[in-house]
């Protein structure tokens, strides 16, 4: 513990005198009861003794809890004796206060291969769509979400005209193409219970996110982020980091992204950014130790 974390001396002092009249009151009744005074006395002493700090305890629970605000009453002694900023919550205590994700492969499973393979139980075929919409240039088209869905699909069946029935039957709908991660909400809890700020930044499409509510239910845990339908604009670009940047107000140096695709990274890292290439949690926790991010 350094010096400046250390309880003022002021406090010191006003908790010693406390605790000198608490014993003088004890040893003034006890001295009564000895000389024949009603026990009583010393006994309401005891008990009011303990009710008053369990009351004025609960009371300050309370308030913290409605106020959302960390109190001495919280109930989080593993993070007493950590730094809290004016509003009570965590701070952490490396250099990096936020944490941004990807979602795609990151947060939940991108499972076009499967969603591709049901539809298709021809592999050749499946194949062929995958290479006409997921692996084209196309695609991004979806996150951009300048064109409309009809219009994209339209592309991939000029990029193989010959499955072009069987394209537009792929992507009659999108149940599933996107799944859950079950370690996803966990994962952002206790980034969040450490004290840093959790925010997402992926390329993602209206219809994904409709049709995948069980995936995308970390939505409501994070504190916030873009995806890219939103606003018209798609990672690499620089242009949507920046938004999310100036909406967040990051510092560059205090944020780490982690996201599965190298590029994606490299942009993020252009604009002085912390990086981490997703392969497992495990190397990613180790990568995001080495930048001093516990939780």
């Amino acid at each position: 513990m350094t010096e400046n974390s250390k309880t003022p001396m002021y406090k010191r002092v006003i908790a010693l005198i406390g605790i000198i009249a608490l014993l003088s009151t004890y040893f003034i009744l006890f001295v009564m009861v000895i000389m024949g005074a009603d026990i009583d006395y010393f006994m309401g002493a005891l008990a009011a003794t303990i009710a008053i700090p369990i009351f004025a305890w609960v009371c300050i629970w309370a308030f913290g809890s409605m106020m959302g605000r960390h109190t001495i009453a919280s109930l989080d002694p593993l993070t007493s004796n950590k730094q809290h900023d004016k509003n009570g919550n965590l701070v952490p205590e490396g250099k990096i206060d936020t944490i941004v994700f990807d979602i795609g492969n990151v947060l939940a499973n991108f499972a076009y291969k499967d969603f591709i393979a049901k539809k298709n139980p021809d592999k050749e075929i499946a194949q062929r769509v995958e290479n006409a919409s997921v692996h084209s240039k196309d695609w991004t088209e979806f996150d951009r979400a300048v064109l409309s869905i009809e219009e994209v699909v339209e592309r991939f069946k000029k990029n193989d005209p010959e499955i072009a029935d069987e394209i537009g039957k792929t992507f009659e709908d999108f149940d599933e193409i996107l799944t859950k991660r079950e370690k996803t909400i966990p994962w952002i809890r206790a980034l969040k219970a450490a004290g840093y700020r959790v925010l997402y930044l992926s390329n993602m499409f209206e219809r994904a996110v409709e049709c995948c509510p069980d995936a995308m239910g970390f939505l409501d845990e994070a504190d916030g982020g873009i995806l890219s339908y939103t606003v018209n604009l798609v990672k690499p670009n620089h242009d949507i980091y920046e938004l999310l940047a100036e909406r967040y107000n990051l510092v560059p140096e205090k944020t780490v992204f982690i996201d599965d695709t190298q590029k994606n990274i490299d942009a993020a890292r252009e604009l002085g950014w912390n990086g981490v290439v997703f392969t497992d949690y495990n190397e990613v926790k180790k990568e995001l130790e080495a930048l001093g991010v516990n939780y």
